[in-house]
């Protein structure tokens, strides 16, 4: 007894009710993986910017602080207080080429003042390195025979 299927109205009808259910929800079903994605990629966005905000907030800490503002000018600046004799030592580990450092001052070649004022502008805007150098090391010497 082999029974074969016979589509019937009801059937169509019914086939149809779940081709149309299914369609209805595909659109908001992607919609709402679309959105939860991109909520999840602004999360990531605003917790970089809360740390940077963080970061700020405590560079503005410091700097309110006059001991770490009267040091950073010593270091950076070699400002001394009235009294006080300033030395600065240079020997074969430091270099006074400054054009060697990323970010550095000012180059400290032959070029005209223009050009080393016009590079200094350009250099005041980039941003502040991690480990800001102080000294700049030259590059070791070559064994001589």
């Amino acid at each position: 007894m082999a029974s074969s299927f016979k589509p019937t109205g009801r059937a169509f009808a019914l086939l149809l009710v779940v081709v149309g259910i299914t369609l209805t929800l595909a659109v908001p079903l992607r919609a709402l993986i679309r959105q939860n994605h991109e909520i999840s990629s602004l999360q990531k966005s605003v917790t970089a910017q809360q740390q940077a905000i963080d970061d700020l907030t405590n560079r503005k800490a410091r700097l309110s602080d006059p001991a770490y503002v009267q040091t950073l000018v010593r270091a950076r600046l070699n400002y001394v207080f009235p009294g006080e004799i300033g030395f600065v030592v240079l020997d074969k580990e430091t270099s006074t080429a400054i054009n060697t450092v990323p970010g550095a001052l000012v180059p400290n070649n032959d070029s005209s003042w223009y050009s080393k004022l016009w590079t200094s502008t350009k250099l005041a805007d980039q941003p502040l390195l991690k480990n800001d150098p102080l000294v700049v090391k030259s590059p070791a010497p070559t064994p001589t025979k």
